[in-house]
């Protein structure tokens, strides 16, 4: 199982997405994007030649109060680590497939 590394802009944005009274589910938000990425590593875009730096995008829903996040983290086996976080708005009225 890997083990996640939070770098501090990462931490700091979460800790502000958790106390935004519009996201209410922030936290849950942050819990798919971390299971996500430890069960599927490479669920990413690769931003780097490499492949070991990756970007990746949860879509919330306005419905749910959930945002939208975008990760910015890199695959160091046994760890991955979560470089940078970015909270946003949902576009998505609803979440699910219609």
């Amino acid at each position: 199982m890997l083990t996640i590394r939070e770098e501090e802009l990462a931490r700091n944005a979460v800790n502000e997405a958790l106390s935004n009274p519009s996201w209410p589910r922030a936290a849950d938000a942050w819990e798919c994007v971390t299971w996500s990425i430890v069960h599927e590593p490479s669920i990413g875009d690769p931003v780097t030649e490499s492949g070991k730096i990756l970007s990746f995008v949860f879509d919330g829903a306005k419905s749910i109060g959930m945002p939208t996040v975008q990760v910015l983290y890199e695959r160091a086996d046994p760890i991955i680590i979560i470089h940078d976080a970015r909270f946003s708005d949902a576009k998505f009225t609803q979440s699910g497939r219609a």
